[in-house]
């Protein structure tokens, strides 16, 4: 059966030739699997042949592959250890699962006695996601082999990623996947670490599904449907191909056949169905300002215009009425990705709302598909699903398009992924209203200060905590209710509104931990998960949303869009960025990318002023250098209330990072002036003083007016005005107070 299947694939290579299709010179690697689902067992069996071609500059005689799942087949295994058996949310002995080997040949050749568990970063005995097999003969390079192998599956219960829940069916990593050659380094096929994704080569995937017929057309998966469903019995079988027929014989506007690096699918009979098309003109024509500025970037010969691209919407039914904003944040991320970093190059795309209780597989990545998250509950104001769907259609560009290593170098994509989202999100749909939710019910607004704590002494006084002594029990006469919660605060009267701009949201985030790892750093490498979160994500986000005050914003757009373009269908690393960054601005920046990047440096700049009326003169002066000194005449009072505003700013810089920082002085008379602290000034001193002589006042000095170094670690500090403000802290002490008398007001009456 395997030997027809290598016929079949033969039918599904790109038509103009392998060497069309690899133009960029990396590796290929075509899937042509089958594959059936028990559905009593929640099992999979599949077969499949691998076609490899060696585009490497050196020889093979090993064929390395990744058994993901085999992660969550006990708790020993690398991932389960480095996540401390917490699989977001979802209990890790609530159903295991496991991948294996039955077969695998080439031509008569068997391969699955030279079979062998590798575990190239730990040594973990007990892990089992990586094996290796030796070939019969050195694969040369520019040669190719076809790998036939069959393997069996038990689907775990949903986890990260992957898995099931009820009839709900998401299933990524889930057949033996080829690790990627490197030539002289060898093959890169590192084990499945918990702050790890994946990391494979591009080509073409033709995969057909064999389903109980319950879930006939209610299938997504990478790439589309090729021919209708074959119904027979109780069963259904489905088609995909991965890119489309239709996409396999257009070029990309880099002159490139679209390729894929990965397959996913999902199932469920519940999904309700939605295909609606993006198109390019609508989208061009609402934010015409932007199409405008960055074409002006490019230059009037850069052809901006992105391909329509049918959008499919796989939802529950308790979430059916917010289907069509699933379908517009697609569209936000397939027009301002497409617009800024070059089009995406397949005609179709699908979303997939996870099943309740199936959260865990939520906000997850793969070609041509992705996972979104929402709640039954969300308004348009909360961003949700709209942050996570812009996210995550996001990633069809970064990793999807510009596959780097997720293993070694996430931020790569994830951090690149969190700017672009938050400069999308904010462009389509403004600022995200902040929420507070009890029993998971949302109320819009937020509490103007914390409130009692339910632990310690706070808590014995609410009696929601009393500590037995001389045990570690405690009791418990006031539990915690969302409805009483919501009774307690009345957020209608009490809460204010708190609006987050995306950007600053980054920055937030980054603040939590900004210095302790590198974010040029392994994603398992790092000194917690919380480290690998904030430099994969936030951190990097915030270096190349600062990286535009240091170059400005045409310039780092032509580095974004050149990194984009020139390694498309390519696997870059952090050099690669560094590198082809600044060849597509203009600019060498690689001190900038070294600092950021590669080392642990913050931040905070400040500023201070003293000023005054110039003081009269007193004493006796010298005229001449042989003349007497004679006394000066006493300055009159109004002459006094002329003399010259003097004023002394002091500019101190805290920290290792030296960047340049831009300083805006405000006069009484409305007008500004500015000058620029320099990188080179400040590697020289930590501090800096502008002297100021002249007949304006001073009524301020900002640094960083345009507030494009997201990176200061401490903004309060980076203005001075000559009058405060006294309203503000009036309206909020108001606000605090009103909040505390309505919860003293509950705790002495009600909750007493």
């Amino acid at each position: 059966m395997l030997g027809s299947l290598a016929c079949i694939l033969a039918r599904v290579c790109d038509p103009q030739g392998p060497a069309a299709a690899t133009a960029s010179g990396e590796n290929r690697v075509d899937y042509l699997i089958e594959a059936r689902l028990d559905e009593l067992e929640k099992r999979l069996t599949g077969k499949a042949t691998v076609h490899f071609e060696n585009h490497a500059a050196v020889a093979t005689r090993e064929l390395w592959f990744h058994l993901y799942w085999n992660a969550f087949s006990n708790n020993r295994s690398t991932h389960l250890i480095e996540s401390q058996g917490k699989l977001r949310g979802v209990a890790i002995d609530s159903g295991w699962g496991w991948q294996r080997i039955t077969a695998l040949r080439t031509g008569e050749h068997d391969l699955t006695p030279s079979l062998t568990f590798e575990r190239p970063d730990d040594d973990n005995p007990d892990d089992r996601s990586v094996f290796k097999v030796i070939l019969p003969d050195e694969l040369a390079p520019g040669a190719a082999i076809d790998v036939e192998l069959e393997w069996e599956a038990q689907i775990p219960r949903v986890r990260r990623r992957t898995g099931y829940k009820d009839d709900f069916l998401f299933v990524s990593h889930w057949f033996p996947k080829l690790g990627v050659f490197e030539g002289e380094r060898g093959w890169n096929c590192h084990q499945f670490h918990a702050s790890t994704e994946f990391f494979s080569d591009y080509g073409f995937y033709d995969v057909t599904l064999d389903l109980p017929a319950r879930y006939e057309d209610k299938i997504g998966a990478t790439g589309v449907v090729a021919e209708p469903p074959q119904r027979s019995g109780n069963r259904v079988r489905t088609r995909f191909l991965a890119p489309a027929a239709v996409d396999r014989t257009r070029l990309d506007a880099t002159g490139e056949l679209p390729r894929v690096h990965d397959f996913a699918w999902t199932a469920d009979p519940r999904f309700a169905s939605f295909t609606r098309t993006f198109h390019f003109d609508a989208w061009r024509e609402r934010f015409d300002v932007e199409v405008a500025a960055v074409q002006s970037v490019f230059g009037a010969d850069k052809n901006l215009r992105l391909r329509n691209v049918d959008v499919t919407v796989l939802i529950h039914p308790e979430r059916e009425r917010q289907w069509e904003r699933h379908f517009e944040a697609t569209c936000a991320a397939l027009f301002f990705y497409g617009l800024w970093f070059g089009e995406y190059p397949f005609s179709h795309i699908t979303v997939v709302d996870p099943a309740w209780g199936a959260g865990a597989a939520g906000g997850m990545e793969y070609p041509a598909l992705f996972t979104g998250g929402t709640s039954l509950w969300s308004t348009p104001a909360m961003h949700e699903p709209e942050g996570v769907v812009v996210h995550e259609c996001g990633h069809q560009f970064w990793q999807g398009l510009v596959g780097n290593n997720e293993f070694e170098s996430g931020w790569l994509d994830e951090g690149f992924n969190s700017f672009a989202d938050s400069e999308a999100l904010v462009r389509a749909f403004g600022r995200s209203l902040e929420v507070t939710r009890y029993a998971h019910v949302p109320f819009h607004g937020v509490a103007p200060t914390p409130g009692p704590a339910s632990d310690g002494f706070a808590g014995i006084l609410a009696a929601q905590r009393l500590p037995l002594p001389f045990t570690e029990l405690s009791f418990n006469p006031l539990r915690r209710s969302g409805f009483v919660d919501w009774w307690r605060d009345q957020p209608y009267f009490s809460f204010v509104e708190h609006w987050t701009d995306p950007r600053w949201h980054d920055r937030a985030r980054y603040l939590g931990d900004p210095e302790r790892d590198a974010i040029d750093t392994f994603g398992w490498k790092y000194i917690d998960q919380r480290s690998y979160t904030t430099n994969s994500y936030p951190r990097t986000a915030v270096a190349l949303r600062s990286l535009i005050a240091v170059v400005g914003r045409d310039k780092f757009l032509l580095g974004m869009r050149h990194y984009a373009e020139t390694w498309r269908f390519r696997h870059p690393g952090p050099q690669d960025f560094f590198d082809t960054f600044c060849i597509g601005a203009g600019v060498d920046v690689r001190w900038y990318f070294d600092e950021l990047f590669r080392g642990t440096g913050t931040a905070d700049w400040s500023v201070s002023v003293e000023q005054k009326r110039e003081t009269a003169p007193k004493g006796v002066f010298q005229r001449e250098p042989l003349g007497e000194f004679a006394a000066l005449e006493p300055r009159a009072d109004a002459e006094a209330e002329k003399a010259p505003w003097v004023a002394t700013i002091a500019l101190v810089r805290k920290g290792e990072l030296c960047l340049p920082l831009e300083v805006e002085l405000r006069f009484d008379d409305g007008s500004r002036e500015r000058t620029r602290w320099s990188r080179e000034e400040q590697q020289l001193s930590k501090w800096r003083e502008l002297p100021y002589r002249g007949e304006k006042k001073l009524v301020g000095v900002v640094l960083d007016p345009e507030r494009l170094l997201y990176l200061d670690v401490d903004m309060t500090n980076n203005a001075w005005f000559d009058e405060r403000d006294t309203r503000a802290p009036l309206r909020w002490s108001e606000r605090v107070f009103q909040y505390w008398l309505q919860l003293l007001h509950w705790q002495a009456g009600i909750g007493g």
